[in-house]
């Protein structure tokens, strides 16, 4: 296979790439970013140190990934498994700790993957060989060429892009993939969810509230198709995956989980909606009052899956 080459030091690693420094604010013993172009809501805890030691956050987007893996039965839609399997460059932007990039790196050696994210969370030594990482806010000029990768994933980000951010960055990875080239996103889904219950409800209420004050979009999957079409993408699907809340099956008990450690990462921001459940004891037994609810009403999360692809001629040249 031929070998993928690029602008940028395949092996850099932080030592040797030029890093953002953000600030962070402590809340709960929990790290939080505090930076003005930084819009990330959840904690950013894996430096020892801290109040609560070790990395929380990235336990949870590692428990995540096999949740999210297990719903929609595969790391993603696109039709491009035969392309993998000889060889491609991926870009997985907002990667975080690099679960899904270190699986697909795993799973298919001949195709190049690449990492992106805001944090170094992600591994810097133990890693296959064509898997690489790079700290890079998505926001800003990423290094690579237009017409440069063959796929591009991006999962969760939600809790990360203002709404005003999310048109201009489905754009700019449109004009980084190569002419045939996918991009894959995936996004939770609040507004497939059923049999919600009211104390369900009233944190998801506390949630929207939140995004809208801070600029972003709970319900951003509702307009990511548009969001492809306008980035010129033709020949999208979509897709939404979940399960119920339960204590019976596998899927039912991680879906829980997730959704717990969620909302305990975002504790400070509800608290501040919902000032009566500010302390640890308050929040948590309510946390655990949803959870009975839940099972109760069999309350279904969903999540959404959406692919599309990049014409192989652009419309100009048509």
């Amino acid at each position: 296979m031929e070998t993928h080459q690029d602008p940028i030091d395949e092996h850099a690693t932080p030592e040797n790439q030029s890093i953002p420094t953000p600030g962070y604010r402590i809340e709960g013993g929990r790290r939080y970013y505090d930076r003005e172009n930084i819009a990330y809501i959840l904690p950013e805890d894996d430096e020892v140190g801290l109040t609560l030691i070790a990395s929380e956050e990235n336990d949870r987007v590692h428990f995540q990934h096999w949740l999210l893996k297990a719903a929609f039965n595969g790391n993603y839609h696109s039709p491009i498994e035969d392309a993998l399997v000889k060889g491609i460059r991926v870009l997985d932007s907002g990667c975080g700790p690099g679960t899904w990039t270190l699986d697909m790196a795993k799973t298919y050696p001949n195709s190049t993957f690449y990492g992106v994210d805001i944090s170094t969370r992600f591994p810097e030594a133990i890693k296959p060989p064509n898997c690489h990482f790079k700290v890079h806010n998505i926001l800003e000029t990423n290094g690579f060429p237009d017409n440069h990768f063959d796929f591009i994933h991006q999962r969760f980000l939600i809790f990360g892009l203002l709404k005003d951010h999310w048109q201009n960055v489905i754009t700019d990875y449109v004009n980084k993939l190569a002419p045939g080239g996918w991009l894959e996103c995936a996004e939770p889904a609040f507004g497939l969810s059923h049999n919600i219950g009211p104390k369900y409800q009233v944190l998801i209420n506390a949630f929207d509230a939140m995004c809208q004050a801070r600029g972003l979009s709970a319900h951003i999957s509702n307009h990511l198709e548009d969001m492809f079409r306008d980035a010129g993408l033709i020949n999208i699907e979509h897709n939404a995956a979940g399960g119920s809340i339960d204590d019976e099956t596998q899927l039912g008990k991680l879906s829980w989980e997730d959704f717990k450690s969620v909302f305990i990462g975002l504790k400070p921001v509800v608290s501040r909606v919902m000032p009566e459940i500010e302390s640890d004891e308050k929040y948590g037994a309510f946390l655990d009052e949803v959870r009975q609810e839940c099972i109760e009403r069999n309350t279904h999360t969903m999540a959404y899956r959406i692919w599309g692809q990049k014409p192989m001629v652009a419309k100009e040249e048509v």
